[in-house]
């Protein structure tokens, strides 16, 4: 089992859903990555879900009911030493803050802002023990950026957190960037091409680990039978074997078997590109 109980700013700690049908996702979700629930009885908090693997918390579920113009989304949480500290830098390198900072009774501070490409990033300083657990099978284990201005947004992050960045894409056909904290690589950034829709609005991508035994391409037929759509056919790449799935109410996130890792000519791992034949 992997907890992030000690906070490292920058890394990520937590991840949630939007949805207009929370019964529906804790259904979908449950059956695809076997997660179990705690409902906030609270009414104030929207009955804030808790979606739990093996008891310990691996993910959120919000109700949109009441505001039917929020997107349907996964938003992607770094951790934040001060948040207060933390918006100021985000507007002085050039991003914007879209809600708070806000306090969580009891639990602790959030904020969601902007960088400078418009991606949207939830940024969280607790002020109780924080549990969340990644890095095994049906839980939270990597987050790409996805940006049609991908430089922009490496400073933009290098500046807020320091992360190591390295490119390891080919920086033409394909423009990709890790980013590394304390040693872990749990992020990285993928500028947007001429194969994607103009239409398309920067955004995180989540990335949940399967079990090797079950296979991508077995779960990516399972998230399509449980009634998701399948967004890119199983691939491989670098990082591991990987699917892309919209949920039944149009959240974006990414299975991934990080133990079928390609490797690029000369035994280097690379990102292959998903959408090259």
């Amino acid at each position: 089992m992997t907890d992030a109980t000690n906070f490292i700013p920058g890394a990520p700690c937590w991840i949630d859903v939007s949805t207009p049908d929370p019964a529906g996702s804790r259904e979908f979700y449950a059956n695809l990555l076997g997660w179990t629930y705690r409902i906030d009885p609270d009414p104030q908090t929207g009955h804030y879900t808790h979606a739990l693997l093996g008891g310990r918390p691996v993910a959120g579920l919000g109700g949109i009911a009441a505001e039917p113009q929020q997107p349907v989304v996964w938003t992607v949480y770094l951790a934040s030493a001060d948040i207060a500290h933390t918006a100021a830098a985000i507007e002085q390198h050039g991003g914007a803050l879209l809600y708070g900072p806000v306090e969580v009774p009891g639990q602790g501070h959030m904020l969601i802002g902007a960088d400078p490409t418009g991606c949207q990033t939830g940024f969280w300083q607790p002020t109780i023990s924080w549990i969340f657990r990644y890095e095994e099978a049906g839980a939270f284990c990597l987050a790409e950026l996805n940006t049609w201005y991908g430089t922009a947004a490496d400073e933009f992050f290098a500046r807020l957190f320091g992360y190591r960045q390295q490119q390891i894409g080919d920086a033409g056909r394909l423009d990709y960037t890790s980013w590394t904290l304390g040693g872990q690589t749990s992020l990285g950034r993928l500028q947007l091409g001429p194969e994607y829709p103009a239409e398309t609005a920067p955004h995180w991508l989540p990335h949940f680990a399967i079990d090797p035994e079950s296979g991508i391409d077995a779960e990516t037929y399972r998230a399509v039978k449980l009634g998701g759509q399948v967004r890119v056919d199983p691939y491989d790449s670098g990082l591991g074997r990987a699917s892309v799935i919209d949920d039944p109410f149009g959240a974006t996130f990414a299975l991934l078997d990080a133990s079928r890792v390609s490797r690029t000519e000369g035994g280097t791992a690379g990102v292959d590109d998903p959408y090259d034949d």
